[in-house]
């Protein structure tokens, strides 16, 4: 048995045991698989709404993923049991696995704990205790799904992660208001964080979780033209809510990235018709030139590593994928097609690269292996572009316009199942997944 502590957020304990007997799990690597029946069962409660609310999250971040199959408490044939679950009755109505949740609230603290059980071994394979303020029962929520996902598929869960992404409204006469917001993966506990008097754009998040960079501009009509002027790179602090300006570039400045120290920001400046790749030091403000020349190169990202850069370029004569080291040398082709290529997003495990591709038979969103093999598509769609990984390196997130030009948010996972819409109140774009856990 394996005892661990960890600590959730500064109001929130938490204490897992795992048990090692007799454990299933399921390969998730499959593209078509059979779902996973599970029985969510609440056994005391002194809310009913509460206690509904909570089953609720939990059932729909693991239906979410499109692995799971929350079976409906009205077939349960054992709801309410002290110790230990009357297996045969969970057979009957072919539950593979069985998570006994209590609750209870105390001076306005929530308190949850759970058992895992495997039914057909008829063992616990898990348990998961946490508290924390009852106003932040979706978080505990989410991080039971996790505790649960973690247990039977093996890998990291990540339904209690944030979104970032860029809001849109339109205004009068075709224009729109451009405002950054933050929700919760599932849409939920949404806040927008600029005021919309400037334009915004790929928020990214920095390694800790703590802040995000973004490029923002004010722009002007000028001979019948939108010119963007007064251009720069910002960061926005989570925790106080401020806003700094980085720098300001003559020129456009886009897609800011952070390496994945947090030190760098790395992006592409374009200025007379090229655009080269620099990387900015967060710390002593120098700006470093990585690429030269008359191409385009830009959407840089970082190996997780960091000793790798990934970008697209023209440098070939189309618009193809390409990576260098980190201090811009030895540049070698990635990509090579008749379609373009862009957007390009190193996975947080370092086995894929995700991009948009488009050309005349339209676009896509698919993965590469960084040394070039193992390319497919995952998606495709009018305009689908900007992908972003979840933490895990399973599911990616992107932007869609459909034919009727409505933005709008999709996931799909790395088999290429499992697409849907990510709801959002507005229109949105440039999602960005945070890379951390447990966010301010």
């Amino acid at each position: 048995m394996i005892q661990g502590v960890r600590k959730i957020v500064p109001v929130l304990c938490a204490v897992f045991v795992f048990f090692c007997e007799a454990a299933t799990v399921v390969n998730i690597n499959q593209g078509v698989m059979k779902r996973i029946r599970i029985a969510l069962n609440v056994l005391e409660s002194e809310d009913d709404k509460l206690e509904d609310s909570i089953q609720k999250v939990v059932a729909d971040d693991l239906e979410g993923t499109f692995l799971f199959m929350a079976i409906p408490r009205s077939a349960f044939m054992q709801k309410r049991l002290e110790k230990k679950p009357t297996f045969p009755l969970w057979k009957l109505i072919n539950a593979q696995y069985l998570v006994n949740i209590k609750l209870k609230v105390e001076d306005a603290r929530l308190k949850v704990s759970m058992v895992i059980y495997d039914v057909l071994s008829e063992t616990s394979v898990g348990t998961f205790s946490a508290s924390g303020s009852a106003k932040e029962w979706r978080k505990l929520a989410h991080i039971m799904a996790n505790n649960i996902y973690e247990r039977i598929t093996g890998e990291v869960g990540y339904f209690d992660t944030k979104i970032l992404y860029v809001a849109l409204q339109k205004k009068a006469f075709g224009s729109k208001t451009y405002r950054i917001a933050l929700m919760d993966q599932d849409g939920y506990e949404h806040k927008f964080l600029t005021d919309g008097r400037t334009i915004v754009l790929t928020p990214r998040f920095s390694p800790s979780g703590s802040e995000f960079s973004f490029f923002s501009y004010r722009e002007k009509i000028l001979n019948g033209r939108r010119v963007p002027i007064s251009a720069g790179v910002y960061r926005y602090n989570l925790a106080t809510g401020n806003t700094e300006l980085l720098a300001r570039f003559n020129g456009m400045t886009y897609a800011p990235r952070y390496s994945p120290d947090g030190k760098l920001l790395i992006f592409s400046l374009s200025n007379h018709g090229s655009s080269s790749i620099y990387t900015f030091d967060l710390l002593t403000k120098k700006i470093t030139r990585l690429t030269k020349g008359r191409c385009i190169d830009t959407s840089p990202c970082y190996s997780p590593d960091g000793k790798q850069i990934v970008f697209n370029s023209d440098r070939g004569g189309s618009q193809q994928l390409y990576i260098m080291d980190a201090d811009g040398l030895n540049i070698r082709r990635l990509s090579f097609s008749h379609s373009r290529y862009a957007t390009p997003v190193w996975s947080p495990r370092g086995d894929w690269i995700a991009f948009t591709k488009f050309g005349p038979d339209g676009f896509y969103i698919g993965i590469i292996r960084p040394d070039g093999t193992g390319e497919r598509m995952l998606s495709t769609g009018y305009q689908v572009e900007g992908p972003t990984w979840s933490p895990n390196g399973r599911v990616i997130m992107f932007s869609h316009q459909d034919y009727a030009r409505r933005e709008k948010i999709y996931s799909v996972d790395v088999t290429g199942y499992n697409k849907h819409e990510v709801t959002t109140p507005y229109q949105a774009i440039d999602p960005e997944w945070s890379g951390k856990n447990r966010l301010p």
